[in-house]
């Protein structure tokens, strides 16, 4: 950060104001902010989407009731498990561009696009232009920004949030207005009504930040405005819970995920403690595998647990899910650059005395940011590295300081080498580290022969300037052209070159990475369709549906009421007698089932419910009727009302 120093500030006066703008980076940053726009529009109708949460637009579009409580199926019996803020940014593009890929991820595109240039100039704030260009730079680029803004997830649209906040943030420290600082806790409040408590994982860093920005204020006066802060937050992420609450029972629908019916504790429980020490719970049973048949860049998130084990290495490892190749490279980057630049830095500032009503603001305001980015860095990294469930996607909550820390750290330490021939060589060495780490873990040094021919250029080309000044020719280049400068710039061009490469393979694939859990392939969907449209007799539900993750295909196709047994965990939704009600009297014909029960250990699989054991036992199985290779197992016909009358319902 500048370390430049400043007069000392007096009550009401700002703590530093912010550098003008140069409109010599103008130019580059709306290339950078087109390049990360292109990475997150360019062929968005090819990635596979999350039919959970495209299920829950198709319902809420349907009507305001549905709207309001982010219903998951068109009937208003269920919604999903989350405050719907982001999902209402979905419907109204759907609204305004019709039902499709395109609407359906435009949010999330637009969000993580928006978020490139704001980050930019909150760094540039602090650090300048360069070191804001560079973060800049980072973001647009890194592949898990940039695969999760593809998708039609909430995440990226949190992350931009998370960004504004921290620049409100800053802002309320340069000017010293508490306006800025309650719109900064408004924000974060936004931010979790879109993804919950992954929009706190920086939390912890904006307090700190805060609190160190304010140290020349007395104690009373930082608590008041914390306080202050703390209020404003908790009062607009509870705002929509509050008021889902005080409406009548009857008239909100359940949430997926509760225990109890309660959005409270959809929210604590299963978004919050289950996320964290909860064990994953796999929903797909043999019989869907065998016909989803999913593409192999899209593998199942309910076995990451298995693919990807909890540990120190989990963000660096490079296999179906490979964090590694989404995340790993630039967040190793970042540390080892981060390290290499603090290191200093910490001397220095540990030998200056103790900030107080006398000491620089600028000073205030760097240590205060070195310590929120490294707490904000340090925290997203343990979080997600040890916690029991981390799909890609929830990583975007800390992508924005693994950039902070990347671009900042890059233009640091190449000022630093400008002149020192001993960092010079640190330099180059750390950033060989990065390129060795990216390429050995990714096999590309065996399997990528432009990537080994890179190296071999930035070898060859430091060797031949090297040469050059050793024979008498280097007055003929720029000062600046030393070996190790030629060495470190194509090094970190080959750094974002890797990233760019995968960037590009991820979009040419349409990867999934992001996609639903449970993929039922569409010529199921459509078949089931089909049939249940040409049998449906005037019943008021297409089907009775034994999941979620198998309602949704059919809610996105055909936006019809569904009759949903179970919640997540196989929580049984409707009980076994409201079923046979329901069937007695016309509503619901049809039951599409998960398949088979393998055992009965199997507590959280809907195959396993009392509901769908009943069905097996007492329905007609007429999956034959839907024309696809499997025979049995999916789709079962209701026994009419004499029959169910009869019929013994003991398991």
């Amino acid at each position: 950060m500048n370390s430049a120093q400043a007069p000392a500030a007096r009550p009401g006066d700002p703590v530093v104001s912010a550098p003008r703008r140069d409109r010599r980076a103008l130019p580059l940053l709306l290339a950078i902010t087109l390049l990360g726009a292109a990475l997150r529009l360019v062929r968005l109708r090819y990635v596979p989407e999350d039919n959970y949460y495209d299920a829950a637009v198709r319902s809420m579009s349907l009507s305001l009731h549905n709207f309001f409580y982010g219903a998951f199926e068109p009937g208003g019996s269920a919604s999903i498990d989350k405050p719907p803020l982001d999902l209402w940014l979905q419907v109204i593009a759907v609204k305004l561009f019709g039902f499709g890929p395109v609407a359906l991820k435009l949010p999330e595109a637009l969000g993580g696009a928006v978020a490139v240039p704001l980050l930019y100039d909150l760094v540039r704030r602090l650090a300048g232009r360069l070191a804001g260009l560079a973060s800049a730079f980072v973001l647009a680029i890194i592949p898990l920004s940039v695969v999760t803004s593809r998708s039609d997830t909430m995440d990226s649209v949190m992350m931009a949030l998370l960004v504004a906040t921290a620049w409100l943030l800053l802002a309320a420290l340069q000017r010293r207005r508490v306006g800025w600082l309650l719109a900064a806790a408004a924000v974060l409040g936004l931010a979790f009504n879109v993804k919950l408590f992954e929009a706190l994982v920086p939390a912890p860093a904006f307090v700190l930040f805060l609190w160190l920005g304010l140290r020349a204020e007395p104690l009373r006066a930082r608590l008041a405005r914390l306080a202050a802060a703390g209020c404003v937050f908790a009062a607009v992420a509870c705002a929509w819970l509050v008021i889902v609450s005080l409406t009548a029972a009857h008239d909100r629908p359940w949430p997926i995920g509760s225990t109890n019916g309660s959005v409270w504790n959809a929210v604590f429980v299963y978004n919050g403690y289950d996320r964290i020490a909860g064990a994953p719970a796999g929903t797909i049973t043999s019989t869907l595998a065998a016909l989803a048949n999913p593409h192999p860049a899209a593998p199942l998130a309910g076995v990451s647990a298995v693919i990807s084990p909890a540990g120190p290495l989990r963000l660096f490892a490079h296999n179906e899910i490979d964090y590694g190749g989404l995340v790993g490279t630039a967040l190793f980057a970042a540390l080892v650059m981060g390290l290499l630049a603090l290191a200093p830095l910490v001397r220095r500032l540990a030998s200056r005395p103790r900030a107080g009503p006398g000491s620089a603001p600028v000073q205030v305001l760097e240590r205060a940011a070195i310590a929120a980015l490294a707490a904000w860095l340090v925290l997203g990294y343990l979080l997600f590295s040890f916690s029991s469930r981390a799909h890609p996607r929830y990583l975007e909550a800390f992508t924005p300081a693994i950039a902070i820390a990347l671009g900042v750290s890059l233009v640091v330490l190449a000022r630093r080498a400008r002149g020192d021939r001993r960092w010079s060589r640190l330099f180059v060495f750390a950033l060989a580290l990065c390129v060795l780490e990216a390429a050995a873990g990714s096999g590309r040094l065996s399997r990528d022969g432009l990537f080994a021919l890179a190296l071999a250029a930035i070898a060859l080309a430091a060797a031949a300037l090297a040469l050059a000044r050793r024979s008498g020719h280097g007055a003929l280049l720029p000062r600046h052209w030393t070996p190790s400068a030629v060495a470190a710039a194509l090094l970190v061009a080959l750094i974002a070159l890797v990233m760019l490469v995968d960037d590009v393979r991820l979009i040419r694939d349409g990867s999934g990475v992001q996609a639903s859990e449970v993929a039922v392939p569409a010529r199921l969907t459509d078949a089931l369709s089909r049939f249940l449209e040409s049998h449906q007799d005037g019943a008021r539900y297409e089907a009775a549906v034994s999941a979620p993750t198998l309602a949704a295909p059919l809610i996105v196709r055909d936006g019809r009421p569904l009759l949903l047994l179970t919640s997540v965990y196989a929580r049984p939704l409707v009980s076994l007698e409201e079923l046979r009600r329901d069937a007695a009297r016309g509503a619901v014909r049809y039951v599409f089932s998960e398949g088979i029960c393998p055992g009965p250990q199997y507590t959280t699989l809907p195959a396993c419910s009392s509901s769908d054991k009943w069905v097996r036992a007492h329905a007609k199985d007429v999956t034959a009727q839907l024309g696809l290779a499997t025979k049995h197992g999916l789709l079962y016909q209701l026994p009419e009302a004499p029959t169910l009358s009869a019929a013994n319902t003991s398991q």
